[in-house]
């Protein structure tokens, strides 16, 4: 099994100079150690935390809570996170996961994903976000800070028979999690080559997307409108682009995850909250959503 190769802190420092103040780092450091049902957060985190709320502290705290409450109580996402398991195995087959190589001229960072085992009787979107939010922790630690996140989903391969598998509860939780728990700049979710029933999977999502992220979001019906957000040269070489094809990044990718199960097992053991030490009213899935 590999080592995560953390960000360096002081890399982060000097990359963001000016706007990341280890005086804001270390408040929310204290923030932190006062709340008795959090985690120890290391300062990477705290970093990225701070970075991706802009350097706004109260912004930065919210997220932090969400993103240690959400990864204990969701079920859905983090429940199974074993990369021996078949099922985190299968998506590794049906799902064609990759972060290209190369930033965007803004800085941005890039994922890419595409369904390319048609078989919906294969297709389990618990199993498929599980796997890809295991990459993008990696991700995440390695990398540290950017600019932004930009996020790419094929839809060339999905099919009416995969429509009912978009379970609601889980796709909520994404969205979620995405939108308030997770420390990256969201800066673009782009769908290419939707399919005819994409109204039909755009009620059952609109709903909990909030305004800046249906702002962002941008369907394409054929990839070449995609070039205008994501040069065409930083993309595999399927795609007509510069980069590895999309499946030696995958293999890249998925290998990489694979290698560092080890630790992902033991960040999950350690980071989560303990509700019995909660100063406040203890947080359940259903008054996250403001249901109780």
């Amino acid at each position: 099994m590999k080592t995560i190769q953390f960000a360096n802190v002081e890399d982060q420092y000097r990359k963001y100079a000016g706007e990341l103040r280890a005086t804001d780092v270390q408040k929310l450091g204290e923030w932190v150690k006062s709340q008795p049902h959090l985690p120890p957060v290391t300062e990477l985190e705290l970093i990225l935390f701070l970075h991706s709320n802009y350097y706004d502290l109260e912004a930065a705290q919210r997220t932090i809570e969400c993103y240690y409450t959400f990864r204990t109580s969701c079920k859905n996402l983090f429940g199974n996170r074993n990369l021996d398991k078949d099922a985190i195995l299968m998506a590794m087959d049906v799902l064609d996961l990759s972060i290209l190589p190369e930033l965007t001229p803004e800085g941005y960072r890039v994922m890419l994903a595409k369904i390319v085992d048609p078989d919906a009787s294969k297709f389990s979107l618990n199993s498929l976000l599980t796997l890809a939010l295991m990459c993008v922790d990696i991700q995440l630690w390695e990398e540290g800070c950017n600019n932004g996140s930009i996020l790419i989903i094929d839809m060339d391969g999905i099919h009416l028979g995969h429509l009912p598998k978009l379970g609601i509860f889980t796709l909520k939780d994404l969205l979620y999690f995405i939108q308030e728990g997770l420390p990256i700049r969201l800066k673009g979710l782009h769908l290419a080559n939707v399919v005819p029933f994409i109204d039909r999977i755009m009620t059952m999502i609109r709903p909990f997307m909030k305004k800046e992220l249906l702002e962002m979001l941008h369907l394409h019906t054929k990839i070449h409108t995609l070039f205008p957000y994501i040069p065409q040269h930083l993309l595999p070489s399927d795609y007509g682009g510069m980069a590895q094809s999309r499946k030696s990044l995958r293999d890249n990718l998925y290998n990489y995850t694979i290698s560092c199960g080890d630790h992902l097992a033991r960040y999950d053991q350690v980071k989560r909250v303990d509700e019995n030490k909660r100063l406040a009213k203890p947080r359940t899935m259903g008054n996250f959503f403001g249901l109780l």
